[in-house]
């Protein structure tokens, strides 16, 4: 790891790196993501040149190597309007415990809170470094769907009322 680290929003120009480190967190960590290498690397380029056009994703780099990635978006309708959702999160293995995940959240939770009032996510159980890394964050556990944790972090100090996941 160099001392160059940084974390940028991408652009549609950066599809086809986004696609690389994507494609590379579906077959790493498959468990992890609601959709699979299969569907994915099966999508044009142009597909995640779209994705990136319509949605918050970030990136860690260290010099010119994209080494994680984490996304957001607004959950949908009226009857959770002010939520969003952080999503994809993915660190390349031989980039972990260097801090990479941290700076990614910071990011998603910088953007998220100039547009939502709560930031959401859902992490596997058994996923214990995650779990530490998002409950430093500032995340509480809010519920369980099976071996899901759902964490949630309210991010309008107007909003103090607990947070429903």
């Amino acid at each position: 790891m160099s001392s160059e680290i940084f974390v940028r929003r991408l652009t549609p120009a950066d599809a086809a790196l986004y696609r690389e480190i994507r494609l590379e967190a579906l077959a790493t960590n498959p468990e992890a993501f609601s959709s699979t290498f299969a569907a994915e690397n099966a999508q044009p380029l142009p597909w995640f040149a779209d994705r990136l056009g319509n949605s918050a994703v970030f990136a860690a780099f260290d010099g010119q190597q994209a080494v994680g990635i984490a996304a957001f978006f607004v959950r949908p309708g009226d009857a959770r309007q002010g939520e969003g959702v952080l999503v994809g999160m993915y660190v390349r293995p031989d980039a972990r415990r260097a801090g990479i995940g941290r700076r990614l959240v910071a990011a998603v939770i910088e953007q998220s809170s100039l547009q939502v009032n709560s930031l959401h996510l859902t992490v596997m159980g058994g996923n214990a470094p995650a779990r530490r890394l998002y409950l430093s964050a500032g995340f509480a556990e809010c519920g369980r769907a099976g071996d899901e944790v759902m964490m949630a972090k309210t991010l309008s100090p107007i909003d103090n009322i607990a947070i429903k996941c």
